[in-house]
């Protein structure tokens, strides 16, 4: 039949029980239809095994049996099954379905994905894969194409488990499909020897070395040769193939490539908690918003050479016009302070055009303040990796002998400009050493200082400098206004966006804008909330960094087990109380926002968020004990036994 008549077909069959709507895809394994769930109005995705495979008796029943196996499956990476059925010599099973895209389609449309997302993939699926391998049911075909990324969320959800080899082995399928799936076949499932979950995991490989190298470990002209290669061949190491990718995660993925099962993973949790201590301390922002971060005016230094020029010469003449010296025209300088100041309208055209296509892409100003407080904690991270947090007492003087000889330049520089010390009132030496003293003090000064790596500016200033004009902007009642102007989304429209924001900060950046959007009068009362809020931040940043720490230390089988395992349970802890004080903020200034008008909900929160604060520097002085305990065998040993 048709692909028109098989549509008209299974929809008479399924009238009164499902809609049907499009076709979604189809391959040698059956037809994918969205369909429309009469009773519970809600959208099903339909497969219907292939005509000529539901021709065959042993085809049809293991489709069946299998299918409701995979029905009995409820777990949050797993694509549910809600209906197992044949009608009218259609035999079908009835899922959720999923808006998104697949990994393969993803992979296709963008190409390699950024080690955090790919590990964060993996970690999903290989969570599904355990989940399933434990209730003895082996996928044995995973693929890109079998694992959905979810639109709204960004989730890794696995679908077909089992079906489609339960297909292929009942009616021998012929070459497209096999080429279709050879690549990510285990050498034990491609040469029909006994496989378990070990064969899921060396397809799970296959699929991360595609994810992070946009590359097959294993090419060939044919089916044979593939099958050949990868049965006699070690896998190419990822790191050769992708150099970026971080080590351990590159070793992760090669071990699942092995060729004897032995050599693997046990089973797809140890792979699962090997990526856990892989999680990237830098949040894995949306390539776009990194590009936005990284997007650099390449006119920015001639415009502020531009109008450091034109800077001094208005200071100039505005301290002769004081003077009297010269005979300064009020006129002349407007003029040259307008063009002093001209610079700022194409550099904020430029960042103005930079966030509308962020807007444009469907990135919202939550978004790019989120991105940007990411930028700012990177940057304060990376200062405190390479500066002494107690710099030498000369440090300070060295940076105040150079901050006044650069004030001392500008000021000659000023005065010059000004008329007001030339060489006819100051004698030749006198002159010349007046204007290059200050300038040879500066450059020798700031040449020590820089080689030190010393920050002139104070740390306040630093961080506003630092943050520059589109921080200023895009945090401000200002940047509200302009981005509605720019047509920015009310929330963020891409598969995955807020896949790089971890609970807290989500929270915490909510709790800003609600707090920021309150009427003064309550922002004076609730003055302390910023930085309460700023300080639940932390802990729970510090919690989920102290989890990933302690997944990393020692297996659960080591002797120190009982010792992390409570460390494992106290950062938990923290963590929950931590995000359900922000979630709690969050909930109270909705109230406000709501007609409430009752602040001792807040203040109450508030005071618990400094309990907290308390009760954390007394757990750092003991979690400082217990790491001395665990460097020190004997001491451990002590205090466990």
């Amino acid at each position: 039949m048709s692909t028109a008549d098989d549509f008209l077909a299974l929809q008479s069959a399924l009238a009164g029980e499902y809609s049907l709507q499009r076709e979604l895809g189809r391959g040698g394994m059956g037809i994918v239809y969205l369909a429309r769930d009469v009773q519970l109005d809600r959208d099903v995705a339909i497969k219907v095994l292939p005509a000529h495979l539901a021709a065959s008796t042993t085809a049809r029943e293991r489709f069946l049996r299998e299918a409701r196996m995979a029905a009995g499956l409820s777990h949050p990476h797993i694509v549910p099954i809600h209906r197992v059925g044949e009608v009218d010599g259609f035999v079908f099973f009835v899922m959720s379905y999923i808006a998104g895209e697949t990994l393969g389609e993803r992979l296709r449309a963008q190409g390699p994905m950024a080690p955090a997302d790919a590990t964060r993939v993996l970690r999903e699926v290989a969570w599904a894969l355990a989940y399933a391998h434990g209730r003895g049911i082996v996928h044995r075909d995973v693929k890109p194409d079998n694992i959905l990324l979810e639109a709204a969320t960004g989730r890794a959800v696995v679908t077909d488990f089992g079906i489609a080899q339960a297909a292929d082995d009942a009616a021998g399928p012929d070459e497209g499909t096999v080429m279709g799936t050879a690549h990510f076949m285990s050498p034990e499932q491609a040469a029909h020897g006994a496989i378990d979950g070990r064969s899921d995991l060396y397809a799970l490989g296959v699929v991360g070395h595609l994810m992070l190298s946009g590359r097959l470990p294993f090419e060939a002209p044919h089916v044979h040769a593939l099958l050949l290669k990868q049965a006699t061949e070690d896998a190419p190491g990822l790191a050769r193939v992708a150099p970026g990718v971080p080590s351990a995660l590159a070793c992760a993925v090669d071990k699942c490539l092995a060729r004897d099962p032995a050599h693997r993973y046990a089973d797809a949790e140890a792979f699962a908690a090997a990526l856990a201590p892989m999680t990237d301390a830098r949040p894995a922002l949306p390539t776009t918003l990194r590009a936005w971060l990284q997007a650099r005016n390449p006119l920015l230094v001639p415009y502020m050479g531009w109008s450091a020029l034109f800077g001094t010469l208005t200071t100039g003449n505005l301290v002769a016009l004081a003077m009297g010296t010269r005979g300064g025209n009020p006129w002349d300088i407007t003029i040259i302070a307008g063009a002093t100041v001209a610079p700022l309208l194409p550099i904020v055209g430029f960042h103005l055009n930079q966030a509308a296509r962020q807007f444009k892409a469907g990135h919202s100003l939550a978004d790019l303040r989120s991105a940007l407080e990411v930028e700012r904690k990177e940057q304060e991270a990376a200062e405190a990796s390479v500066r002494d947090p107690a710099p030498p007492a000369w440090h300070r003087r060295l940076r105040i002998a150079t901050m006044v000889a650069a004030g001392s330049a500008v000021t000659m520089t000023t005065l010059l400009m000004a008329g007001i010390v030339h060489e006819n009132r100051v004698s030749g030496r006198l002159y010349v050493l007046a204007i290059l003293s200050p300038y040879a003090a500066t450059l020798a000064l700031g040449a020590i200082a820089n080689a030190l790596d010393m920050p002139f500016i104070p740390a306040k200033l630093r961080k506003r400098w630092q943050s520059g004009l589109r921080g200023w902007l895009w945090n401000s009642k200002l940047g509200e206004w302009v981005a509605r102007r720019l047509g920015a989304p009310e929330r963020t429209q891409l598969a995955g966006a807020n896949a790089f924001r971890a609970t807290e900060v989500a929270l915490g950046v909510a709790a800003g804008e609600l707090f920021a959007a309150l009427p003064s009068s309550y922002r004076e009362q609730l003055a302390e909330l910023p930085p309460v809020v700023e300080s639940l931040e932390a802990r729970a940043a510090e919690a989920r960094a102290e989890l990933d720490v302690v997944a990393a230390l020692a297996p659960a089988d080591s002797p120190d087990a009982a010792v992390l395992a409570e460390r494992r349970r106290a950062a938990a802890a923290r963590l929950a109380e931590a995000v359900a004080a922000l979630e709690g903020i969050r909930l109270d200034l909705l109230r406000l926002h709501a007609g409430a008008q009752d602040l001792k909900p807040l203040t109450t929160l508030m005071d618990a968020a400094r309990e907290l604060a308390v009760e954390a520097e007394r757990l750092a002085a003991a979690q400082a004990e217990v790491d001395e305990a665990l460097r020190d065998p004997q001491r451990l040993g002590t205090t466990t036994g």
